[in-house]
């Protein structure tokens, strides 16, 4: 045999080997796959399996069934590198596709999806498992291409099933990867399958995905959806979620939009809920280092101190007082005068008992298109503490109920019922007495029995006794068992003439306390007029026991006849 026949056999012999060659871009796309190990809320092992990168930021797609159940999970890249899975993406049970990201400071080698759908009897490759000895890449044919929602493939290969190879990238001859494999849902089927990369790349968290069954099943972390709107409304929705989950969500957005100033608002105003007031402090000093809209931080940190300051004798962190808030208020103020800012020095200001200064605001407001009856309402509250006289009260209460025209409406009521109370100790309680009938017209059901009690008390000085007496039977028929009631009506009877109706209710007061002294008053003066002057003055005597100076004046007068 000669050499040149030698050479010619030993190529034939070499051919299989060089027919079985790997593709040029093998040795780079195998850097792509990482294997991954799934854990549970005790740290236990739960699953182990493969997937791989699709991007260089560390998105990567593996199946559903892997991460079902998972508090956490770790990838294993091809240089034998350790990272945590940071979030989920996106996932379908239905599909058996997950999309996750690993947090990574750096890029990492991934597969570029292939942008067209493959054909029929198209030439594939199969990816070995990260772990596999062998390194050669599979040939294969797809036998079949069934599309679903318009652009996505669900691929049928000529391989049998291998349950190692799930999870496997399915690559075309330009080293795209066109799917990613999958074990039959039929048993004793004998093909493998492969759904389109697209389909898991396209996968994404929405604002309501919150309450997706498939994503709940997972327990890490979500990625925020794309868009600040939907973002905003996914944390609104996910508040009641464990402290440090929802903290980390808000982190996320921070981190996505930056100069957002939702998201440190948010986050200071959980902090504060949880009372970690220095860690709130700081996201919003974080948050005023923006350059844009630093007014609404200035302004919810100053209703957040408000609110905080309300009804506290002491302040929860060093530095949080109502003069903080009024600074705060007054900055956002300075940097943008809207209104609203405004209103809120003005709280701040009846706060802190300024009660003319916080006027001036309210009054201010009526100048904007904050103008309301409530403002008003407020300046005429701080006329009152600041000592005026009734008539400059009562004339900003007008003006609080002029801002509605007759037949008032609903939202007329808290005005009505102001103005009235204010007549009445003005001396005008027939005005102040309609007021409060139109108070009672615009509320209708939900009157309680002490405004009943407090109308038949103004319909007494006016000698309204009918329309009293309706009044305070209202009352008495809504708490049946509260005696001062059952005593008014006592009262209200014997006004009237009416003794025996009078002798009955101050009994049924007594009954329900018998140490109310203005009952047992009551009830010895009918039975005096009642020509019943012993049993009478037992009880005058009892009232004068019980502390009733009143009754023993009347008892020192019977004595004189």
């Amino acid at each position: 045999m000669n050499v040149k026949t030698l050479f010619l056999g030993g190529m034939l012999c070499l051919s299989p080997f060089l027919n079985a060659q790997n593709p040029k871009w093998y040795k780079k796309a195998r850097k792509a796959q990482i294997n991954i190990i799934t854990y549970n809320d005790k740290n236990d092992l739960l699953r182990s399996g493969h997937g791989f990168y699709i991007d260089e930021s560390g998105t990567a797609l593996a199946d559903f069934d892997l991460f079902k159940g998972a508090a956490r999970a770790t990838v294993v890249d091809a240089d034998g590198k350790t990272a945590e899975v940071e979030s989920i993406m996106g996932a379908s049970s239905l599909y058996n596709v997950v999309k996750f990201h690993v947090k990574t400071d750096k890029k990492v080698a991934s597969l570029l999806p292939a942008a067209l759908i493959g054909t029929k009897n198209e030439r594939v490759y199969v990816m070995p498992y990260p772990t596999q000895t062998s390194n050669r890449c599979t040939e294969d044919t797809l036998v079949n291409v069934a599309t679903f929602d318009g652009d996505y493939a669900y691929y049928t290969l000529t391989e049998a099933p291998n349950e190692k190879r799930t999870n496997c990238p399915l690559m075309n001859e330009e080293g795209e990867v066109m799917a990613m494999l999958q074990m039959p849902a039929k048993a004793g089927d004998k093909k493998m399958y492969a759904i389109s990369t697209a389909f898991g790349r396209d996968l994404t968290i929405r604002a309501l995905s919150g309450s997706n069954d498939d994503l709940r099943s997972i327990h890490i972390r979500k990625a925020l959806p794309d868009t600040e709107e939907e973002a905003n409304t996914f944390l609104f929705l996910s508040a009641a979620q464990d402290t440090a989950l929802y903290l980390s969500y808000l982190d996320d957005f921070i981190r996505r939009f930056p100069n957002s100033v939702n998201g440190y608002v948010t986050k200071a105003e959980a902090l504060i809920a949880r009372g970690r007031y220095a860690e709130a402090e700081e996201t919003y000093k974080n948050g005023l280092q923006l350059r844009e809209k630093t007014d609404e931080l200035h302004y919810s940190f100053a209703k957040m101190l408000y609110a905080l300051s309300r009804g506290q004798n002491d302040t929860p962190y060093p530095g949080w007082t109502l003069e903080k808030a009024l600074s705060e208020a007054r900055e956002a103020s300075a940097i943008n005068p809207l209104p609203l800012y405004t209103l809120l020095q003005g709280h701040c200001l009846y706060a802190l008992k300024q009660y003319e200064p916080a006027g001036e605001k309210y009054m201010a407001l009526q100048q904007t298109n904050m103008r309301s009856p409530e403002n008003f309402l407020f300046a005429a509250q701080c006329r009152k503490m600041a000592g005026a006289d009734i008539k400059d009260i009562l004339a900003l209460q007008d003006s609080a109920v002029g801002c509605f025209t007759q037949p008032y409406v609903k939202e007329a009521a808290p005005m009505l019922l102001l103005r009235g109370r204010t007549r009445i100790e003005a001396g005008q309680t027939r005005e102040g007495v309609a007021d409060l009938y139109d108070y009672e017209h615009l509320m209708r059901n939900e009157v309680n029995a002490n405004f009943y009690y407090e109308r038949e008390q103004a319909e007494m000085q006016c000698r309204m006794f009918q329309q009293a007496l309706d009044d305070i039977q209202r009352a008495r028929k809504m708490a049946p068992e509260e005696p001062l009631f059952h005593a008014e009506e006592a009262a209200v009877h014997c006004r009237v003439g009416q003794l025996q109706e009078a002798i009955a209710a101050a009994k049924e007061a007594i009954r329900l306390d018998g140490n109310f002294a203005d009952a047992h008053r009551i009830l010895g003066i009918c039975l005096i007029e009642n020509k019943q002057k012993e049993e009478g003055v037992r009880h005058l005597q009892k009232a004068v026991e019980l502390g009733d100076t009143g009754a023993q004046s009347i008892i020192e007068g019977l004595g004189n006849k």
